[in-house]
């Protein structure tokens, strides 16, 4: 497991070479007993209340891309540091599983483990998050060294990340793509959800990123989805705040280069929380649960330059599903909106948007683009 100084003033990594352990990754394709190769089978609940089963994703043992994942905050210690502990991943595991092990079927997932920060480190002044933050940082960047140098083999890159796995996704694509061409043509798409991209109001580049622009086609490489959801008719306004000029990014991922639609589907991991807000949850027997085009999602402004993605159910007559997401609950309606769920709610719509873009990549050959549409 990752090793060395937390103290917070030596932001030195584990080293690349420490990633050979096949121990310092949660995920790598093929590996038998990951979670992300685990059964991932879900039962669609029909709008007329009837079940379907969907059988798990092909496994990504000869994917045309990579995905290149880092989980959100799992330490919940009210202390400043990192996670230096490492006997037990579960929690690492099973939020893997949740966030991508559904995306095993169009790319191959490589997940490292690395010293993220505590929660309790986001109550502390930037500076001192920051001593901390760049140890995590600098372990995720010594993983993502090692995985370019030794398994990407040339496939194109899918960057994903989840709150701090967003800070951190922002980061390895400041250090090793925005300002290098060549990496850039390597860049399938970026999907740091949950965290922090800002742009010139009306713009599509500048702002977090210099040369790595925010999505607006369908068939658009090179890009970045970026966003932070909310209930509809919340305002976002405990967002971080932006500089004048600029808005927080919100790429809705239903409505890339074409009118919005429903979610195309929301996967949810059954846990026994989530059993108690779906009727008749006991007869389900899969990890998973998905609805098809139960959400609608559109980016709002709330106070100004703060936007975000705003989340309602479909609601359409005669659908019988009842919402596995308390929109109501207090937990939704505070500090963090619907981020506890960013993910999970359109889920779908961006393993769509990886697997056509993958598809495409593979029709054009290996041709290097900055930005190719």
């Amino acid at each position: 497991m990752p090793t060395g100084s937390t103290d917070g003033k030596e932001p030195t990594g584990a080293g690349a070479s420490h990633y050979a352990d096949p121990k310092s990754w949660v995920c790598l394709p093929g590996r038998t007993g990951d979670p992300c190769m685990t059964n991932l089978d879900a039962t669609d609940i029909r709008a007329d209340g009837s079940r379907v089963a969907v059988p798990t994703p092909v496994p990504s043992t000869q994917r045309p891309v990579d995905c290149f994942y880092v989980y959100p905050t799992i330490d919940m210690s009210p202390i400043a540091g990192n996670h230096t502990d490492f006997s037990d991943t579960d929690r690492m595991a099973e939020v893997a599983e949740a966030q991508v092990g559904q995306f095993r079927g169009v790319c191959n997932l490589y997940v490292p483990l690395y010293r993220q920060v505590t929660i309790g480190t986001y109550v502390h002044a930037p500076e001192v998050q920051e001593q901390y933050l760049s140890v995590a940082e600098a372990d995720v960047a010594d993983a993502f060294r090692f995985y370019l140098d030794h398994d990407n083999q040339g496939r194109k890159v899918v960057l994903i990340g989840h709150s701090q796995g967003a800070e951190m996704v922002t980061r390895i694509l400041k250090r090793f793509f925005d300002q290098d061409p060549a990496m850039r043509s390597r860049l399938l798409l970026a999907l740091p959800i949950g965290g922090h991209i800002e742009v010139p109001r009306g713009q599509v580049v500048g702002g977090t990123f210099a040369h790595l622009p925010l999505c607006t086609g369908a068939d658009e490489m090179g890009c970045v989805i970026g966003y932070r959801s909310i209930v509809a008719g919340q305002d976002g306004s405990k967002r971080e705040a932006v500089p004048a000029g600029h808005v927080s990014a919100c790429v809705n991922p239903t409505a890339i280069g074409g009118p919005a639609h429903p979610t195309a589907r929301s996967y949810f991991l059954l846990t026994e929380r989530l059993r108690r807000y779906l009727p008749h949850a006991d007869s389900i027997t899969t990890p998973f649960v998905v609805l098809r085009d139960y959400y609608n999602a559109s980016c709002v402004e709330g106070p100004p330059g703060i936007f975000s993605l705003a989340m309602s159910v479909v609601a359409l007559p005669g659908d019988t599903r009842e919402n596995p997401i308390d929109f109501d609950s207090r937990l939704f309606h505070g500090e963090l909106g619907l981020h506890l769920v960013d993910f999970q709610l359109a889920q779908g719509d961006l393993i769509d948007a990886v697997a056509h873009r993958a598809a495409l990549a593979t029709a054009r050959g290996s041709g290097p683009s900055e930005t190719e549409k």
